[in-house]
């Protein structure tokens, strides 16, 4: 006797939703695809993410702010301080990778997130 095993499709891959965020600016999608790479924890995402944390959308609603956000979190790039209160973490424990992807893109982030960490 063999073991049905129902196969369920696998959701979206890194490199689609990476690529996915290079063009939406849907807000909901934003939302889903930095919710999906919050789980994925793939280091690539950081840039596309840090890119959006200055768009509109973000800064407009709480929920794609929030996502975004705990997204760079889960990859230790933010901390958070309480409710939507986000901070990019100290250049000293940042790999230097992604304190230059930090460089390249702070006209576009927002200088409060530049703020004290205290995580």
């Amino acid at each position: 006797m063999t073991a049905k095993v129902e196969r369920r499709s696998p959701g979206p891959d890194v490199d689609e939703l990476i690529a996915l965020l290079g063009r939406t600016t849907d807000p909901q999608m934003i939302e889903q695809a930095a919710d999906e790479l919050n789980a994925a924890r793939d280091r690539r995402a950081i840039r596309p993410l840090l890119m959006h944390l200055g768009d509109r959308q973000v800064q407009d609603d709480p929920d794609v702010e929030d996502a975004v956000c705990h997204a760079l979190i889960s990859l230790g790039v933010m901390c958070s301080t309480g409710n939507l209160s986000f901070s990019l973490r100290p250049r000293r424990v940042l790999p230097d990778d992604v304190v230059e992807t930090i460089r390249d893109l702070a006209a576009v982030i927002p200088w409060r997130y530049f703020g004290t960490a205290h995580n």
